[in-house]
């Protein structure tokens, strides 16, 4: 089997009106395109296609309106682009149509999207347009403006417009004989040549008005490295922004890498349990029921942000419905709101997917490590929210855990992990050690129950174990798997802790955080894996040594530093 990764290389900012020109036509020719298209009878036989996006439309139709000369490749790509959107509106309009029976008849609260989400699980299977929360947001600005829920997934979803010149040329002939783009790559030098047509006006009339340009790129390190393994396929044209506003455009190499085969035998896995307060909890466990690493806490460390972004969106998006009760959705005030709920909105996506690809990162570091057979996690259905929490808590416990499990499970299949999947209930309150049950509190220092609480205890008084409520969960993943059912087996319990004393910290483990020091770099015949880097960070739950614990940092004696990870065993802990 084969996957494909892509790293960009930047084109020169010399032409960078050359690329203007090309992202401006692309824009413009695609959103007309698309809007000609936008129908319910398009929606339904693009959906049903299975060719290329491009291959659904006439190739030449679309464009007899406009004026203007585009090269037979130039129009093929735009299909691309088009039929991809349309294709990705077909699955939204078909998890629209399958949650209409189950909608509320008033505005959709946490427990009808328990439901909502419920109506599209099938034979246990995540839907795979991940489009639910986008379309309960949708549905619920609908609800504040109408006071109802659409009938049709267009009466609600107007045409979308590009907002910018992103240009995939998949469809295209290929690296020597594209008429839009061709290149080529010399190992030998590690030099990649590309010629790449561009419009010579935003407006061309003829054949004329196109040129190609020659470019000779040295990449960097990391796209060598990654060609060693692999070839290139088409690449995608697309804008950039440095920090201060500035565009710079790149062309994005999609390498097609074989995947490393996934073992039969799986006798050592990495069990994750999903938090409220720490996006992972992840520690390495074997068939015989002893456990390998301490368990390691990976938290994303720009959540305060992302919860001021949260509540600057909710402010604009009330007075956006206060203008629509008011009748003036047609002022200029409206249009001013909705261009700062748009920009908080574009930052609030960014930042899901910060976490989503720094928390999978660092968890196929940590299973790269310790080399285990297999990553495990918790079904997403046997997770309920937490109560008394904020909106954004429920959140992030809803979309993020889903889109941290399918980047996990794409790096998993890169590297030949297998990534599974249990289904119990009550992990966090069963004893991994002696199986009794147990109760929450909110910390060490505390003895009442809180069912929310941090901190587990076990009720059987000639055990008396506890931990980090995290961690207790991920042990009882592994009992889960190992038990081949999908209940607790109370005859499988793990040496965890050996015969040695148990150091537990004085406050919640999800605020001790540590910064590794690079990206994820990981090779077949090498033995080490760097973590780090990004916004995701491991806290390892073990005191360092005493001779750092006089350090005048600040963090005390229960943070761990922690840049590299060697494949190895380590005391029980």
């Amino acid at each position: 089997m084969s996957d494909h990764l892509s790293l960009p290389i930047r084109l020169p900012d010399d032409d960078a009106d050359r690329f203007d020109r090309l992202a401006t036509l692309t824009q413009q020719i695609a959103t007309h395109v698309l809007e000609d298209h936008w129908t319910p009878t398009h929606l339904d036989r693009i959906a049903d296609s299975s060719h290329q996006a491009w291959k659904y439309f006439d190739e030449h139709d679309p464009f007899e309106e406009l004026d203007l000369y585009l090269p037979s490749r130039f129009r093929r790509c735009i299909l691309q682009k088009v039929g991809e959107t349309l294709r990705s509106h077909a699955d939204r309009r078909d998890a629209f149509q399958s949650i209409q029976s189950v909608l509320p008849d008033h505005k959709i609260r946490r427990i009808y999207r328990r439901h909502i989400k419920d109506q599209l699980w099938d034979d246990g299977d995540y839907l795979s347009s991940g489009y639910v929360d986008i379309l309960i947001d949708q549905l619920n600005s609908y609800y504040d403006q109408h006071g109802r829920y659409p009938d049709t997934y267009l009466e609600m979803q107007d045409c979308p417009e590009y907002d910018n010149g992103v240009l995939p040329f998949s469809a295209d002939d290929g690296p020597t004989s594209g008429q839009a783009i061709n290149y080529q790559y010399d190992a030998s030098s590690e030099t990649l040549t590309i010629r790449l047509k561009t419009p010579d006006t935003h407006s061309p009339e003829t054949r004329g008005d196109w040129s190609w340009t020659k470019y000779e790129r040295d990449g960097y390190k990391a796209f060598h490295d990654l060609l060693a393994h692999g070839d290139l396929s088409a690449p995608e044209f697309q804008p950039a922004r440095r920090k201060t506003g500035d565009t710079y455009y790149e062309l994005s190499f999609p390498v097609e890498v074989e995947q490393t085969g996934t073992s039969d035998d799986t006798d050592c896995i990495l069990a994750l349990d999903a938090g409220m307060r720490k996006d992972m909890t992840a520690v390495v466990v074997t068939d015989d029921d002893e456990q390998l690493s301490t368990p390691q806490f990976i938290r994303f460390t720009d959540r305060e942000r992302m919860r001021r972004l949260h509540r600057e969106r909710t402010r604009l998006n009330d007075r956006l419905a206060a203008l629509r009760r008011d009748d003036r959705s047609h002022t200029d005030e409206f249009a001013h709101v909705q261009s700062e709920y748009e920009r908080v909105n574009s930052k609030i996506r960014h930042k899901r997917e910060q976490l989503t690809h720094d928390v999978a990162n660092q968890v196929l570091a940590l299973a790269l490590a310790y080399d285990v057979d297999a990553i495990v996690h918790e079904d997403l259905r046997s997770l309920s929210p937490p109560r008394n929490e904020s909106t954004l808590s429920w959140e992030l416990s809803s979309w993020a855990r889903r889109d941290i499990i399918e980047n996990i499970e794409y790096r998993a299949d890169c590297a030949g992990l297998t990534v599974e999947r249990v289904f119990p209930q009550g992990t966090s309150r069963s004893c991994p050690r002696c199986g009794s049950t147990g109760h929450t509190c909110k910390s060490p220092d505390h003895h009442h129950e809180h069912w929310w609480g941090g901190h587990f205890r076990c009720d059987n008084a000639r055990c008396g174990f506890e931990g980090d409520r995290d961690y207790i969960g991920a042990l009882n993943v592994a009992r889960v798997f190992f038990s081949d059912t999908d209940e607790l087996d109370h005859g499988f319990t793990s040496s965890y802790n050996g015969d040695s004393e148990i150091v537990l910290a004085r406050r919640s483990a999800g605020t001790r955080l540590t910064f590794g020091s690079g990206i994820v770099a990981y090779k077949p015949e090498q033995t080490t894996a760097t973590t780090g880097g990004g916004s995701a960070v491991i806290a390892p739950a073990v005191a360092v040594s005493e001779t750092k614990t006089t350090g005048s940092d600040g963090r005390g004696p229960v943070v761990h530093q922690c840049t590299r990870f060697l494949r190895c065993t380590t005391e029980n802990y």
